[in-house]
């Protein structure tokens, strides 16, 4: 029995003598994130286990199973300019039984110089929803992340990222009148292996909401007046900032029809152009669904073939009514737009002269209400006619794509006036 027990007490007992200790611990490459460890060790090992920590913590974070054929590893996600403690040992078989003794300790302190931050920060443009965050550049920077937060709050939320030598971003979705900070940190590398610190905070104050009054403006244009012709229509929106959104409108008219039964599904009816102040969005007009003759759905494409939108056109009481809803953005409000809308040569005017009616129904999501006419005299006596003694300009030009383009010769331009008349003309250089 005693022999038998002290052959289970030896079964128990590690020979770490076998198994070497690593040693000539050092570090390289220390960063503000992150560090590489390295070591010697002998032959016969299986894999290594290292064991780190900041000199103050009482837990040690572990890296288990390092290949044998590694002498260095990285160690990321530390806490900048901060003292790190770290050990090593060998494992010298798969199932962790015959294992050396921990090495000596070393240490490291995660500083460096070469991860420079932009130190001049600055704050424009600010009102009661967004502000523009400004930074100076820093020489050969690969990218930029900004965080932002309440002043007092503990909550960052991050916007990144932001390529070099960009050096301004919006921040988005803030609260009226509430103080703000934000800082920047600058990337050298295309991995976040060589970040910089955090920069110092900038603050700003948000401004106090005035809403504006629901009064969207429309000017609507047929570019002919001869009766039974077809013709295109143009519809024009515009908005001022800080109205009520627009969630729904409704355009009518006492006369005319779209020629519904001429298009096919997919076909290219027009254009539509809105001017932001900050962007300018073009989108084709392409038909969907086609129930009969007297009802379509037109969808709008934008420059990458993205659905951006849609509305639809209907023959109903003796005219036509276009519908459409604007999806509810969150805020209410708009920054204020111009909405051009070109449905090409499908409206065919009345049989018979005469005054012709449109009516817009604009409803704001806040459910405001606005009316608004245009009205249009159909000649059945062609004119060949023009004032010559107009002093209107030309404010743009566009293709038949409703693309801005910069030359009048091409096979088809549309010409917008400072008057807000609209033509189209055909020139050959």
């Amino acid at each position: 029995m005693r022999n038998i027990f002290i052959l289970a007490l030896l079964c128990t007992i590690n020979v770490s003598g076998q198994c070497p200790i690593p040693n000539n611990l050092n570090t390289t490459n220390v960063n503000y994130f992150n560090a590489e460890v390295n070591w010697v060790t002998g032959s016969a090992v299986d894999h290594y286990r290292i064991r780190y920590k900041e000199i103050s913590a009482s837990n040690w974070t572990s890296v288990n199973n390092v290949d044998s054929n590694l002498t260095t590893k990285l160690l990321t996600n530390l806490q900048p300019l901060s003292y790190y403690i770290y050990k090593i040992r060998s494992y010298c078989d798969t199932i962790n039984s015959n294992f050396s003794s921990w090495s000596v300790l070393d240490t490291f302190y995660t500083n460096t110089s070469n991860c420079p931050n932009t130190s001049n920060l600055y704050t424009s443009n600010i009102n009661y929803y967004n502000a523009i965050a400004n930074w100076d550049t820093i020489i050969n920077a690969d990218r930029y992340k900004v965080r932002y937060k309440i002043l007092g709050t503990t909550s960052w939320s991050n916007l990144g990222p932001i390529y070099h030598p960009n050096n301004a971003i919006t921040i988005p979705l803030l609260q009226q009148n509430t103080q703000y900070e934000w800082q920047v940190m600058t990337f050298h590398d295309t991995t976040t292996l060589l970040a910089s610190l955090w920069s110092a905070s900038d603050t700003f104050l948000t401004t106090s909401f005035i809403p504006a009054p629901f009064n969207p403006q429309t000017n609507n244009t047929l570019y002919s007046l001869d009766c039974n012709e077809k013709t295109t229509l143009y519809l024009n929106l515009t908005q001022a900032a800080d109205e009520p959104d627009i969630g729904n409108s409704i355009i009518t008219s006492d006369g005319g029809y779209f020629d519904i039964g001429s298009i096919n599904s997919g076909d290219s009816i027009g254009y539509a152009i809105m001017t932001t102040s900050n962007q300018i969005i073009e989108a084709e007009l392409r038909t969907g669904i086609i129930l009969g003759n007297n009802y379509a759905i037109v969808n709008s494409y934008d420059s990458t073939n993205t659905l951006i939108g849609f509305f639809t056109i209907e023959n109903q009481n003796g005219g036509i009514k276009i519908s459409s809803s604007t999806p509810n953005d969150g805020n209410n409000y708009t920054s204020g737009y111009v909405s051009d809308l070109f449905i090409n040569n499908l409206f065919v005017n009345p049989p018979n002269s005469g005054p012709l009616h449109f009516y817009a129904e604009i409803n704001s999501e806040l459910s405001d209400q606005v009316f608004t006419s245009d009205t249009f005299q159909i000649s059945c006596v062609p004119t060949t006619l023009e004032n010559h003694t107009s002093n209107k300009k030309i404010e743009s030009i566009y293709d038949y794509l409703g693309k801005k383009v910069n030359t009048d010769v091409g096979l088809l331009r549309i010409y917008r006036y400072s008057d807000g008349t609209i033509k189209k003309r055909i020139i050959i250089d």
